[in-house]
């Protein structure tokens, strides 16, 4: 079955979920049709984005301003009568859509959460877990219509597997926009946009499945491959019964955890587990890191750790990183200041550095090096800023959800560019897809949640 156009679509199949291989027409199809409906909700990264923007202007502020006292929290946000995203950065004039309080309970369920949620800090969560929020807060706002934009991106594998439940539940008009085929579930009418054609495709089967991580009371470390021409003696990492809080709610409790050279670590847990907390501590992004018994690249922070001459060592990459990226650069220039430590422009580039991030960029399928970053679209914007961590190359590359949102074939190039880094770069990557990473990774980390 397929159909012409996107209204004919949804007047078949009030509730629907759409992907498309191709970047642009399909969301600009599905948004021209919502612009004619009353009583719209709706979650997309976009929305992520201002909220994330609004209350930390860079990228480490969610880390150093867990002390401060007037923050939004969570309660803001579903129960203010007049919710305003307001801080001391950014001023809204116009106040979100109302929220039923009566509806609270049912969101929070949605959610996967329970009430002591209501006195986190929005600063304070995880990417998945502010995504959790939002689709709490859009339950509360008793829409008509429901529009899911990268439904599944930042999620964890648990709480996929229960939102889909509970999708299947919905009587709301409902349209699903999926960022990658493979996410396509049964009881939904799924359709695939191809050839400016709306054509219905088959999902996987979908079932309920052992869980993954409600069952961790501990941190689980696990071996995936043993690669004995890679083993080093060289310690690049030690953490000796880490603890980290955000106020009194545990994120890291007692992590005992060490990474040398030549092994390449996947880093899993439930949204909230504190994987990106994890990351900020290897980074030294994280003020805690003077509180624990810590150990990075050989230095001690307090004891003669330089974090700028730390940071030239290490490739990083995050959604969150690619959410708050704000220069305006070329994407030649943005992957030349993958050779600083910082993240502006390179003023004394190398012809030999250009020539390679041309290489880089034409691979990945970049064919004009000049286009402006900011123009690219979000997940582009993650493949380019992924590129620009990896291609010192450095001593160690720390990727956060690095598959977040991406389709198949960018899949494969990236990963094969990692496979190449890794006979003289570690890598430690969190993912939230099972097996979705390089073949060269030879440890699990799996890491329980806490904060619960």
């Amino acid at each position: 079955m397929e159909f012409e156009n996107f209204d004919s679509l949804v007047r078949t199949y009030p509730q629907v979920q759409v992907f498309s291989k191709e970047e642009g027409d399909l969301d600009k199809a599905i948004e021209s049709f919502l612009e004619h409906k009353e009583n719209v909700s709706f979650l997309s990264e976009d929305l992520q984005r201002k909220i994330q923007r609004a209350l930390a202007p860079f990228f480490q502020q969610r880390f150093i301003s867990i002390e401060e006292t007037d923050d939004l929290y969570v309660r803001n946000l579903l129960l203010d009568d007049a919710f305003f995203l307001q801080t001391d950065r950014y001023v809204e004039d116009k106040p979100w859509k109302k929220t039923s309080k009566d509806k609270l309970l049912e969101a929070l369920k949605l959610g996967g959460f329970d009430e002591n949620i209501l006195d986190r800090k929005l600063l304070s969560l995880s990417n998945g877990e502010l995504r959790r929020v939002l689709i709490a807060r859009l339950w509360m706002e008793c829409p008509e219509w429901i529009y899911f934009k990268d439904l599944f991106g930042g999620l964890d594998p648990d709480y996929r597997d229960f939102l889909k439940d509970c999708l299947l539940e919905f009587k709301t008009n409902m349209i699903i926009r999926l960022s990658r085929e493979d996410e396509v579930f049964s009881g939904i009418p799924a359709f695939e946009y191809v050839g400016q054609k709306y054509v219905s495709c088959s999902p996987k089967s979908y079932g309920n499945r052992a869980s993954v991580f409600s069952h961790l009371k501990d941190y689980e470390i696990s071996l995936l491959k043993e690669d004995f021409s890679l083993r080093d003696s060289e310690v690049l990492f030690q953490l000796k019964n880490v603890q980290v809080k955000f106020g009194e709610t545990s994120i890291i409790k007692n992590l005992n955890w060490q990474v040398n050279k030549g092994e390449h670590w996947v880093v899993m847990g439930e949204n909230g587990a504190g994987k990106s907390t994890l990351l900020g501590l290897l980074t030294g992004d994280h003020p805690q890191i003077y509180k624990n018994q810590i150990t990075l690249l050989g230095k001690i922070p307090g004891q003669g750790l330089d974090i700028w001459e730390h940071k030239s060592k290490i490739g990083f990459f995050s959604p969150e990183l690619a959410l708050q990226y704000r220069e305006d650069l070329t994407l030649l220039e943005v992957l030349c200041t993958g050779y600083t430590p910082n993240m502006c422009k390179a003023l004394n580039s190398t012809w030999e550095e250009k020539s390679k991030a041309k290489k880089w960029l034409e691979y990945l399928g970049f064919s004009d090096v000049h286009y402006r970053f900011q123009k690219l679209s979000p997940i582009d914007k993650r493949v380019v800023l992924m590129a620009r961590a990896a291609i010192m190359p450095p001593k160690v590359l720390l990727l956060d959800e690095p598959t977040q949102g991406l389709k198949g074939a960018y899949r494969e190039k990236i990963f094969n560019l990692f496979q190449l880094l890794s006979q003289s770069t570690t890598i430690i990557l969190v993912s939230h897809y099972q097996d979705e990473w390089p073949p060269s990774m030879t440890h699990l980390l799996k890491m329980p949640k806490f904060s619960l």
